[in-house]
């Protein structure tokens, strides 16, 4: 895999219309060649709400990204097991792929109030660029990146309205109403078929 990669990180629980539609603006405003999406095993700053299990939230990602020849999945956090820590991504990155420039590292700007958290954050900033995509709710604030010279790695993204989150398809599920185009077909028949989020017993 050759040229500009995007790595697009999320416990995807589960991967909505919202998430591909923001990938595919996000690969055409930046020129990425490909986007990895990356479903996290467990993140480290907070808890999987009515977690299905890491395999069936793969699963969905391999569903919804089927048809387009730009988006890829990669199991590595979930294979890994354990606390999924960024830095470690990344190294596995830099071993099993081949890209120009540093390859692009999309969060949303919330993360960046937590970032100085983050394992090893100052090795992750050498080895990849950030696209941060601006959200209404956590403005970016002037002292946010520090220092200067340090700025010129972030780039910025408006994200598209789409009023779509996957607390409301799991509420929608538990509450028996439709999440029909709110994901896609193939996720939708995986989540009815493998029954989640219904409430009911598996």
């Amino acid at each position: 895999m050759n040229g500009r990669l995007g790595l697009f990180g999320g416990t995807f629980n589960p991967i909505h219309i919202g998430h591909l539609r923001l990938a595919e603006d996000v690969r055409e405003e930046f020129d990425l060649d490909t986007v990895i999406f990356i479903p996290t095993n467990l993140p480290p700053h907070k808890k999987v709400k009515e977690n299905p299990g890491s395999s069936h939230r793969l699963a969905m990602v391999r569903h919804a990204i089927t048809g387009n020849e730009h988006f890829k999945c990669d199991d590595v956090e979930i294979k890994r097991g354990g606390v999924s820590y960024t830095i470690d991504t990344i190294n596995y990155i830099y071993e099993k792929y081949q890209f120009t420039d540093k390859p692009f590292f999309i969060i949303g700007s919330d993360l960046l109030y937590e970032i100085h958290t983050w394992k090893n954050v100052e090795s992750i900033k050498e080895k990849v660029h950030f696209i941060v995509l601006l959200r209404e709710n956590w403005p970016l604030h002037e002292n946010i990146l520090s220092p200067k010279e340090e700025r010129s790695n972030y780039l910025y993204f408006k994200k598209r309205k789409l009023d779509i989150t996957s607390s409301e398809v799991r509420k929608r599920r538990r509450e028996g109403q439709s999440i029909r185009y709110l994901v896609t077909e193939g996720v939708l028949r995986y989540i009815i078929e493998s029954n989640l989020y219904s409430g009911q017993p598996q």
